[in-house]
């Protein structure tokens, strides 16, 4: 008889007890128990998400559900709570789940009725509406686009419309109105969204109404906000301005008791000034020059710089600056150099500089220059001012008078007076010296230069005493050496000191400037009381020897040999120009220059020639 060990695997399954199948089930189940603390944090954070977004779906279903009155507001007020917070990112799930859409939806059919007494669920749906477009930029354009244009733009206009209007003490016109200027607002994120908006008539004209309405100022400074940042669109050009009774809304504005109403107003103006094309159309307008000046008078900066920023742009208008300098005698360039002399805001200060630069032109130049004080204030800034934003700013107004002023109009005398005060300043020499050289390359300014008090031994001291300015001090002489009529100056000391210190100049990049000096000294030597003097300066005779025998390699300076000693400066410099800038690379001989040192050493001593012989 044969024995065995081994039993029916049925029957051995009924031995295993129930608690060991489960252990056994478990070796071959995965394990999807958290491993770590941070992924347990992770799966709770997603779970937690999925029960927000649940909620929300479930409050956006009962939204749209509602087929009545008492229903539509339980579901909104409940959708409120939930909505009214700032964290943009589950404001752009709320969007991506369709809140906009129900709430639109539910808002038309409102509308559509006409019913009386929906005021108070109207507000609601405003507010929650409000709330999820706290959204990102990206989820504004998908609400607007799910929603269409015409729902997202017209149906608050048509809000705003029908409540604009109602007494003061309303109980809910005044917030509807409000809440609807805050979702302009929240619009206004999106580019893409603003730029349509900015093109859309009647939401400017909307925003308008409410302005021009007896509303609250809180509701007022919503709707200014609006415009503002509508303004700041590259599309406000063709709409915005044009349309009825928007700048005059901007100007009351402007004037009023609130802070934020009139800075707003302000805002609305330096953006709208931006464009172009509307520069011309405030620069016409006697109410916005008026009521930009006023916001200029105000304690409060931001409203200030506003209102300096719309005013340099208007500024930059061609047509409007000569009207501009001399608007109400002279207010604006009063106003600007207070600014200038007085304000504790450096921005501010700097701001009413680029003004002043902006306004000078060909026919205002003059104007600006006879304006009391003027050009004493901005010579004095340009030389001791300490923030160098204000001295660069104001050297480029004495730069740019300086190209429009010139010896014919009477104002020439007092800009070359503060020109001459702005050398004291440490950095304005290199400018000043750089405005003094294109004045002096004009024929018709020479003999008024020549003449001026002071200024050619100014010139002198200058190029002995700052070498990076030395250059444009000794063009400056050359030029001013030929007068128009054909005649010359006559050479003071300090000047003659100076182009002997030029011509005795060794280093190679200085030869343009040892050229300069050299053709000056020739120049000055035909007037017979300059060769009487500089025949007996031992150093000037023996600078003009060393630069006749000196042998150095020179870089071509002229074509010919006649052309170096017989060109009139204006020809000379642009030669020399031309050698800077490598458009002529031939070089010529040692003795080219040499030639010119002795043509002015012949013309100083008539018998040189004879007596270098012997």
């Amino acid at each position: 008889m044969v024995f065995s060990t081994r039993q029916p695997l049925s029957e051995l399954a009924s031995t295993i007890s129930t608690k060991t199948t489960e252990k056994v089930c478990e070796l071959f189940t995965p394990d999807t128990r958290p491993k770590s603390l941070s992924e347990y944090a992770r799966r709770e954070k997603a779970l937690q998400r999925a029960k927000v977004k649940e909620a929300i779906e479930k409050r956006i279903l009962k939204i749209t559900a509602a087929d009545n009155r008492s229903d539509l507001i339980v579901a909104v007020e409940a959708a409120c709570l939930k909505f009214d917070h700032f964290d943009k990112y589950s404001h752009d799930e709320e969007i991506d789940l369709g809140a906009s859409e129900a709430l639109f939806f539910q808002m038309e059919n409102i509308l559509s009725k006409k019913r009386t007494g929906n005021d108070a669920i109207i507000e609601l749906i405003v507010s929650a509406l409000e709330m999820v477009h706290r959204c990102t930029s990206p989820f504004i354009k998908i609400s607007v686009k799910r929603v269409g244009k015409v729902r997202a733009f017209q149906i608050p206009c048509q809000l705003v419309e029908k409540y604009v209007n109602y007494k003061r003490n309303h109980a809910h016109a005044g917030t509807i109105v409000c809440l609807v200027a805050k979702l302009f607002t929240n619009y206004t994120k999106a580019t893409g969204v603003m730029q349509r908006m900015a093109e859309d008539y009647d939401i400017i004209l909307a925003m308008v109404h409410v302005l021009e309405s007896n509303m609250d100022d809180w509701v007022k400074m919503e709707a200014v906000n609006v415009l503002a940042e509508l303004a700041y669109s590259e599309e406000t050009n063709s709409v915005m301005i044009h349309v009825d009774g928007f700048i005059d809304a901007l100007t009351v504005c402007a004037y009023s008791s609130n802070t934020k109403i009139k800075e707003g107003s302000a805002r609305a103006f330096l953006n709208l000034a931006t464009a172009m094309e509307n520069r011309e159309i405030f620069g016409k307008r006697d109410d916005t020059i008026d009521v930009l000046f006023a916001c200029l008078r105000e304690n409060f900066n931001t409203t200030r710089k506003c209102a300096i920023g719309a005013l340099g742009n208007i500024s930059a208008c061609e047509q409007n600056k000569i009207r501009l300098v001399n608007y109400r005698n002279g207010e604006l360039v009063k106003i600007l150099l207070f600014i200038i002399s007085s304000d504790l805001s450096n921005d501010l200060r700097k701001d009413a500089i680029g003004v002043l630069s902006n306004l000078a032109c060909s026919e205002s130049a003059s104007e600006l220059c006879n304006h009391p004080e003027f050009l004493t204030t901005v010579a004095y800034y340009a030389a001791n001012d300490k923030e160098e934003d204000i001295q660069r700013g104001s050297l480029k107004v004495l730069r740019r008078l300086s190209s429009y002023v010139d010896a014919d109009k009477q104002s020439h005398p007092i800009l070359i007076k503060a020109l001459l005060k702005t050398l004291t300043g440490k950095n304005a020499v290199k400018h000043v010296i750089a405005a003094v050289r294109d004045q002096a390359s004009k024929p018709k300014n020479r003999k008024s230069l020549a003449n001026f008090p002071g200024l050619l031994d100014a010139l002198g001291i200058i190029s002995i005493d700052v070498e990076f300015a030395r250059g444009n001090a000794i063009r400056s002489m050359l030029f001013i050496s030929f007068l128009e009529d054909g005649s010359t100056f006559v050479a003071s000391t300090t000047v003659l000191a100076a182009l002997t210190a030029a011509a005795s100049l060794t280093n190679m990049k200085d030869i343009l400037t040892r050229f300069a000096a050299i053709k000056t000294l020739k120049k000055l030597a035909l007037k017979e009381e300059n060769r009487k003097v500089m025949e007996k300066n031992s150093s000037l005779i023996l600078a003009l020897k060393w630069a006749a025998k000196k042998a150095a390699k020179i870089v071509v300076i002229t074509d010919t040999l006649t052309e170096l000693l017989n060109a009139s400066p204006d020809d000379m410099i642009d030669t020399l120009l031309d050698v800077i800038d490598g458009d002529k690379g031939k070089e010529i001989r040692d003795d080219d220059l040499a030639a010119l040192a002795n043509a002015t050493l012949s013309t100083i001593i008539p018998d040189y020639d004879r007596l270098d012989q012997k």
